[in-house]
């Protein structure tokens, strides 16, 4: 009897003993996750072999941004492998500090804005000699001040230093090519180019000028040239002074040896050869093509069609 009840004390021990260890493999203790950053706490369940449900996110005054508010089940539970550990990620307070957009870009003060959960408000320019063009000069909300989250900040941004208006040049007698490269010299937009034919004038030189000159202009006002041409595609019924041109510019590609390009325009009824030579690498032509009728142009290099462009006119 005694050996009988030694053995069955024996089983009995050697069974609550397996089923404690079987037990303690299959469950783990949660732990404590408030406050912690989400990292850490994905972390740390993922070693326990649990699993992280984010339940939501919520403003929070005393608990950081992407820190636990709150989790379930509670720290000190015992629960099995696997299962889930619920938690609310905080979003930070709720008011927060206007941050200083001062000297930065429109780009950078969008990226600042939107990572502390502001928006962009009204966007205004002035001219500055202290901030260069496209920097933030000034802000609303000011910075420093406490404001909710999705306030949105109006900007004040340079337009960087006056430029200073300068008497505009006269362009009379020179050919179209050598106006327009002096236009660009002076920061000044070329506008609408005329043609006209008058008698007792040398041929492709400029005319006329708008604005004439003397008057003061400044950088980017667009200047419109009347060119003196001959009747070069000028069609039956076509009025005096009524041709309207447009610049056509063409860049040969980088390479090493020269090509022929051509330059065609073709018309109702009418086609021209505007250009045939051999350009070098690089080099660029420019040409003054009349746009009425809407004429096509067609680049070839080396008789390769390489360029199709419709001259819309008005």
């Amino acid at each position: 009897m005694l050996v009988a009840l030694f053995m069955a004390m024996a089983g009995i021990g050697a069974y609550v003993s397996l089923t404690l260890i079987i037990k303690g493999e299959d469950t783990v203790v949660v732990p404590d996750l408030v406050g912690k950053d989400v990292l850490y706490g994905l972390e740390i369940l993922s070693d326990l072999g649990l699993n992280t449900r984010v339940r939501g996110t919520a403003y929070h005054d005393q608990v950081p941004k992407n820190h636990v508010i709150d989790q379930d089940p509670d720290a000190g539970a015992a629960i099995k492998r696997g299962r889930d550990v619920k938690i609310r990620v905080s979003r930070g307070p709720e008011t927060i500090l206007m941050p200083n957009l001062a000297g930065l870009s429109l780009q950078q003060s969008r990226i600042l804005l939107t990572e502390n959960g502001l928006c962009q408000g009204l966007l205004s320019g002035m001219t500055s000699p202290r901030f260069d063009a496209g920097q933030i000069m000034a802000q609303y909300p000011p910075p420093g001040g406490i404001v909710s989250r999705n306030t949105c900040a109006d900007l004040l941004i340079s337009r960087g230093p006056s430029s200073p208006a300068f008497p505009m040049v006269d362009l009379s007698g020179l050919p179209p090519e050598s106006a327009i490269r002096r236009l660009e010299q002076m920061q000044l937009a070329v506008g609408s180019i005329r043609i006209v034919r008058r008698t007792g004038t040398p041929l492709d030189t400029i005319v006329d000028q708008m604005p004439p000159s003397g008057q003061r202009v400044a950088p980017g006002v667009r200047v419109d040239l009347t060119v003196n041409r001959s009747n070069v595609g000028r069609r039956a019924g076509e009025t005096e002074n009524a041709d309207q041109v447009e610049l056509f510019r063409f860049s040969l590609e980088n390479g090493f040896l020269k090509k022929r390009v051509q330059v065609r325009m073709n018309q109702p009824q009418i086609s021209l050869n505007l250009f045939d030579d051999f350009l070098s690498p690089g080099q660029e032509i420019w040409l003054l093509v009349p746009k009425s009728g809407n004429p096509t142009i067609r680049v070839y290099v080396d008789d390769q069609l390489v360029e199709t462009r419709i001259m819309y006119g008005h």
